[in-house]
């Protein structure tokens, strides 16, 4: 199988999701300090995440393949990764067009299980891959994780999982069940930047 030249992602999807997390930090900011409306606050850090799992997902295809997972046919886990940056893009997409328009009093259910659903959609076809790939789909996948911006990709993914997860909660059972599920995320976030932090330094080359 030939593989397409090795890419890397656009600059200006980069500039668009920082630009982005900063909208996030300042529209939550200016809600908490009541400078905007409570629902227009909610409206808006939602249609900022939407935008940014959208840019991701459309960002991640055209990441840097790295040399071992080229040597490892990487064909199908490429395969798999597309579909799941398609799926999420149609996520994003769809979650935004809910911030936006749905009735505030059911906006962040909607939205947030139609992440949801995204990523799991998503993680079934990942596992269905590996599981049926075999060691050259696992030695594929291991080769493409050595890329340090997919890692950065997989690790916000990794926030706005958590993120849907916490706004679903809210919307169901209240800020006191939501309130506790930031406990894990931090955790687990946490312990994969340091998986990942550890991963990358065994990858360097010895000085």
């Amino acid at each position: 199988m030939t593989l397409a030249p090795q890419k890397y992602g656009s600059p200006v999807s980069l500039v668009l999701m920082g630009s982005l997390v900063i909208a996030v930090m300042v529209i939550a900011t200016a809600g908490e300090f009541e400078l905007i409306g409570r629902e227009w606050a909610k409206r808006g850090v939602g249609a900022a995440l939407a935008l940014l799992l959208l840019v991701l997902g459309n960002y991640w295809p055209k990441l840097f393949i790295p040399v071992d997972a080229r040597r490892a046919n990487p064909g199908p886990v490429l395969a798999a990764e597309r579909f799941a940056a398609t799926i999420l893009v149609i996520a994003g997409l769809a979650a935004l067009a809910v911030w936006v328009w749905w009735p505030a009093t059911q906006m962040m259910a909607v939205a947030g299980a139609i992440v949801l659903a995204g990523f799991g959609l998503t993680a079934a076809n990942w596992a269905r891959v590996i599981l049926t790939g075999g060691a050259a789909a696992q030695s594929a996948a291991s080769g493409l994780l050595a890329s340090q911006p997919r890692l950065t990709v997989l690790m916000l993914m990794h926030a706005l999982f958590w993120v849907a997860v916490i706004f679903f909660a809210d919307s169901v059972w209240g800020d006191a069940v939501s309130r506790w599920l930031t406990v894990p995320f931090l955790l687990l976030n946490g312990g994969l930047g340091l998986l990942y932090s550890r991963r990358l330094n065994r990858q360097r080359p010895a000085k």
